[in-house]
């Protein structure tokens, strides 16, 4: 028999116009971050963070089921302004005493670094080949995320750190990392150099604006994260590329990103649309600049600010009255009463995330062995489905695990490498981190041809050392190379992993494979929203990321 105390809570949700859920429905995750960036209108900085602070912490005391977390979301150019106050009003220590006590968490947002026009971009005019674009573009990468800048005009300020190094030189290492200069699609060049200043950090992946106003964009969205949650504990917000987890604020077509001053009711009419068959999350944004500034030409202020840098500072004239203010943080505090009070306690497995939360929660892209026994046996069934496809095609899943198109390239080199060195396969193949081809042209590779199991293993064998080889390198040497030259046929790296599938299903030495066209971009590549047209490498590190929690569907149904 239910309970008062359950009936009452039904009765508040089905007055609110909220369905309840069915027992089946899979959990819904509430990500609440700040982005906290505005370095010259530092008063109202200051106050964001003076209330939500001490906000979230109450909610944290009298709500421990609800694991209330937010990650905070820093630039460097804050981070500077904000150390250098230290002194007169105690706000570095005021945060990192919240962060001491595991009230918020502390990432970086580059998107408000000094300027929007005067930024360092990759120099593409003199690059004659991918591997110049990929310098250019992490050189430019490189000195994003660590160069000084003059605040208000952007100038370079030589000797000085800045970005994401500044932001870590005064809070610590990064959890989450957001508003890096990237192009749509795929960031494997500024990932690398991201590699050199934090390893642990999760990324937010799709946003929900549309950059450049690429056509079709919330549709490709829609597919893309459909395929990127094949089972119930996988989230269509959440899925793994280039082996950096992300988190989207978009992903099925009612999921959007909402702003807490917009109250409970905003957060009820998405939770009120959303397919529950999968777990779901939501960004929350907590305190954001609307509430201080009324909407107009100096809005948003730090665009204000870098179009006048001689008077950067907000007339009061720009600024909402404390009424208002108090009434929208008011707005606020209801949609967070109404999460801990009504939601969570009705809907069994759903509460707050942190980024480290979803870090935890989600196992390792790499860094585990796979059967290939079990790899053999997925291998048959994927190719069935492939049939004479000319298309890449998206991930597998062996003992549990999903492999990529880029992580099934190295396990099946590493096991055809083993065949060819000892004449038979291994017992298991572990899954280390490989970069994706640098390039991917849109030649499909020769039509016709056949190659012997024996001359693709020794083909194999060429490269399984180049694959495993981690020492960095402004270009990663694991990266998949484009194209291989088998018993004369030059095939690209697409129809190598096809043929690499297919010997391992009949592993016999003296096999003939028969060459297939098949392009380089896969089925999730062509889906997933992007602004480049080549140099994509980066989608063939599309996968799930299923998150393992205790009250998922498919856990209830293991029990």
């Amino acid at each position: 028999m239910r309970s008062i105390t359950s009936l009452a809570v039904m009765i508040l949700l089905l007055g609110a116009g909220y369905a309840v859920p069915a027992a089946e429905n899979e959990p819904v995750l509430i990500y609440l971050y700040a982005r906290v960036t505005d370095h010259l209108n530092i008063g109202i900085s200051e106050d964001r963070l003076r209330r939500i602070l001490p906000m979230l912490e109450n909610y944290r005391k009298a709500h421990p089921e609800a694991h209330v977390s937010a990650t905070i979301l820093f630039s460097g150019a804050i981070s500077q302004a904000l150390a250098e106050r230290d002194a007169q009003t105690g706000i570095k220590g005021f945060v990192l005493d919240y962060v001491r006590r595991g009230v918020i968490e502390l990432g970086y947002d580059g998107t408000d670094e000094p300027t929007y026009e005067r930024r360092p971009l990759p120099d593409l005019s003199k690059a004659r080949s991918a591997e110049d674009r990929w310098l250019a573009r992490g050189a430019a990468a490189e000195r994003f995320l660590t160069e000084g800048r003059q605040p208000r005009t952007g100038a370079e300020q030589p000797g000085m750190s800045g970005g994401l190094k500044k932001m870590q030189e005064v809070f610590g290492e990064a959890v989450c990392v957001a508003g890096l200069p990237t192009e749509l699609g795929t960031d494997s060049e500024v990932l690398q150099h991201l590699s050199r200043y934090t390893t642990n950090a999760i990324m937010f992946g799709i946003p929900e604006a549309n950059p450049s106003h690429i056509p079709g964009y919330r549709g490709s969205v829609t597919g893309f994260t459909k395929d990127m949650s094949p089972i119930p504990e996988t989230s269509p917000e959440l899925y793994w590329q280039d082996n950096v987890l992300r988190s989207s604020e978009i992903g099925g077509p009612a999921i959007r990103v909402v702003v807490g001053d917009e109250g409970a009711k905003a957060i009820q009419d998405v939770l009120a649309k959303l397919d529950r068959s999968r777990v779901q999350i939501i960004h929350v944004e907590l305190a954001s600049e609307r509430i201080y500034v009324r909407p107009g030409p100096m809005y948003p202020p730090l665009k204000f600010a870098y179009d006048n840098p001689e008077r950067p500072t907000l007339p009061p004239t720009a600024l909402r009255d404390a009424d208002d203010v108090d009434a929208a943080y008011a707005k606020q505090e209801g949609l967070m009463k109404w999460l801990v009070g009504d939601f969570f306690p009705a809907d069994t497995g759903s509460h707050f995330v942190s980024s480290t939360d979803l870090k935890r929660l989600t196992p390792p892209p790499t860094g585990f062995d796979v059967s290939v026994e079990n790899l053999r046996a997925a291998l048959g069934d994927f190719l069935k489905a492939w049939g004479n496809d000319t298309n890449l095609r998206d991930y597998i899943r062996v003992d549990g695990h999903y492999l990529s198109m880029a992580d099934m390239f190295q396990v099946m080199t590493d096991a055809l490498a083993t065949l060819n060195r000892t004449g038979r396969l291994p017992h298991s193949v572990r899954v280390v981190r490989v970069y994706g081809p640098i390039e991917t042209p849109g030649d499909p590779g020769p039509a016709s041809g056949e190659v012997t199991v024996a001359s693709l293993a020794r083909a194999c064998a060429e490269i399984t050392d180049r694959l495993h080889e981690e020492t960095w390198n402004p270009i990663p040497k694991n990266v998949i190379p484009l194209r291989f030259i088998i018993e004369g046929l030059n095939v690209n790296s697409a129809q190598f992993l096809r043929l690499m599938a297919e010997a391992l299903v009949d592993p016999s030495p003296a096999a003939k494979l028969k060459v297939k066209m098949t392009y380089l971009m896969s089925v999730p590549g062509y889906q997933f929203p992007k602004l480049r047209e080549s140099d994509l490498g980066g989608t063939w590190t599309f996968k799930p990321a299923p998150l393992t929690l205790e009250t998922s569907r498919a856990s209830k149904s293991a029990q």
